[in-house]
């Protein structure tokens, strides 16, 4: 027996230390929650594990990991073993639930899943606070023993940190997203003809990331940097950028002086590590990789690959649009604009990328834009 039991508390220790590596290194919730209802299963010897958390709002728990079902399950905060165990935050063992009234047996009904033995342990933050509760179903070859209910609390307390701090964090970049979409609208409203812009650079300039397939890092400080490119022209006076017509040669130089604007404004932004390139990224949209372009002129690869993305979806987007001096371009147009600018104005898989994307989706034709013989395809 003493062996028997040594194997299993080794088994549950080398499943907790995988759970504790996750959770250092996974940031997406419902993977957490899903390897920590995993490792349970196979630990607990279990038909399924699920996580129900509560919704404030609505009063109710529903299923945010639940093996073996696709569809999801919600209730009432106060029905069934789940809401007993949600509103005491005592663990509760059935060994037979058909014996107990509180068993909610409209689920198995819905599911066609039939329900023996289950554990339910509630998952408490560390703020005390009751969040849901976690519950293991149908122990395979015999009931479940109280060490099992321990392990089970074991997991749900990781459980409930590690939903909280992904909440944080989540909580956090919503709070810094809306902000940037702030400054963002700040700078668009100035010029209702071009409001909108800085949000069609930043889609575009991920579509030629994602194609480029760029790692996440990367692709969202592009994101960021694409947001915040223009924002420097805050600076810049309405008399310029809204004049009708072409704009004189002193009115240009003030005019491109908004790239350094935006590197003065984003650069004292404690971003963290991965986005500490935006500053960089969006103010290097008007380089060119013949080194002819503002502020700096860089050459080729001394352009960061986000300035190069950038300045390749904000020359496609204020091309496509209308202007208070001009009409529209097509897409196939300006296509064959950035196509005949490559390796001198814009950089070359960037341009392909983007090409790539409105073939794929129909926007244009192949042969619309044919490729010189210097830019081959990459894709």
């Amino acid at each position: 027996m003493h062996l028997i039991s040594s194997s299993r508390d080794t088994t549950r220790l080398q499943s907790i230390m995988r759970i504790t590596r996750a959770i250092s290194t996974v940031h997406d919730l419902h993977r957490l929650i899903t390897l920590l209802a995993s490792e349970t299963s196979k630990v607990l010897n279990v038909e399924r594990s699920t996580v129900f958390l509560y919704n404030r709002k609505t009063d109710e728990l529903w299923s945010y990991v639940a093996e073996g079902e696709s569809n999801e399950i919600r209730f009432s905060a106060d029905q069934g073993i789940a809401g007993s165990v949600f509103r005491t935050e005592k663990t509760m063992i059935l060994h037979d639930v058909s014996v107990d009234e509180r068993f909610n047996k409209e689920i198995d009904n819905t599911t066609g899943f039939i329900t023996r033995n289950m554990i339910t342990a509630p998952i408490i933050n560390p703020s005390d606070h009751c969040i849901g509760v976690f519950q293991v179903i149908n122990k395979e070859g015999g009931n479940f023993r109280d060490d099992d209910a321990e392990f089970l609390e074991i997991v749900a307390a990781e459980a409930a940190i590690t939903i909280e701090n992904v909440r944080l964090l989540e909580s956090r970049k919503r709070m810094f997203d809306s902000l940037i979409k702030a400054l963002v609208i700040s700078i668009e409203a100035r010029d209702p003809l071009t409001a909108g812009h800085s949000f069609d650079v930043t889609f575009l300039a991920g579509k030629i990331a994602e194609y480029l397939k760029l790692d996440q890092d990367t692709s969202e400080a592009i994101y960021y940097a694409a947001l915040l490119h223009d924002y420097g022209k805050i600076a810049v006076p309405d008399s310029i950028l809204k004049k009708p017509g072409a704009i004189s040669k002193e009115e240009f130089s003030i005019l491109r002086k908004h790239v350094l604007h935006t590197r003065i404004i984003l650069s004292p932004i404690e971003f963290e590590e991965r986005l500490e390139k935006v500053p960089v990224f969006a103010s290097q949209h008007h380089e060119r990789i013949d080194g002819q372009g503002y502020p700096d002129g860089l050459k080729g690869n001394q352009i960061s690959i986000g300035g190069r993305i950038i300045a390749v979806a904000d020359v496609f987007e204020a091309l496509t649009a209308k202007r208070h001096y001009r009409e529209p371009f097509s897409h196939g147009k300006t296509l064959n604009i950035l196509v005949e600018g490559i390796d001198t104005q814009f950089d070359r898989n960037a341009v392909l990328a983007l090409r790539q994307y409105f073939i794929d989706i129909g926007k244009i034709k192949q042969e619309e834009v044919p490729l010189p013989e210097k830019a081959g395809n990459a894709f």
